[in-house]
């Protein structure tokens, strides 16, 4: 196995330099205009990427959670109105893929489920980074695998 592999054409791996990813994650409390916002600081910041999450809240919600209610930066909602606020759509993330292209950037996400890394296949990225609550979920490593 390659200690070396490529993302966007940059060589990470033994004996080159650190590959610095910027989480965003869901940090943007569903704000293209916040997810610009840190986009701009990791550029700022000298970082390689952005890395965000993506999910569909319907399968990735615990059914005893989706009626409980929680303090959001919008007042309270049930868990599962805060994680559809929270989601980015199609055009959000179309606005996010120019606005890294503008910054020279790279982006992706950690996804989910698997109906997730088919929605961002649309945007062809150039890695998934698997998320730790998901490292054991067999079909959906499987998927980003391919």
């Amino acid at each position: 196995m390659s200690k070396v592999v490529d993302i966007a054409g940059r060589a990470i791996g033994k004996g080159h330099p650190a590959y610095i990813i910027a989480e965003i994650g869901i940090n943007h409390n569903g704000s293209v205009e916040i997810a610009k916002e840190l986009i701009s600081l990791a550029v700022q910041s000298g970082c390689d990427a952005v890395k965000f999450q993506k999910r569909t809240p319907e399968l990735c919600v615990p059914d005893e959670m989706k009626n409980v209610v929680r303090e959001t930066p919008w007042g309270l909602m049930t868990y599962m109105e805060y994680r559809d606020r929270m989601e980015f759509q199609y055009d959000d993330y179309a606005q996010i893929d120019a606005y890294c292209r503008e910054k020279g950037i790279t982006w992706f996400t950690s996804c989910w489920d698997i109906p997730s890394i088919e929605f961002m296949e649309q945007f062809k990225p150039v890695c998934y980074k698997v998320a730790s609550a998901t490292v054991t979920n067999e079909p959906l490593i499987s998927r980003i695998a391919s």
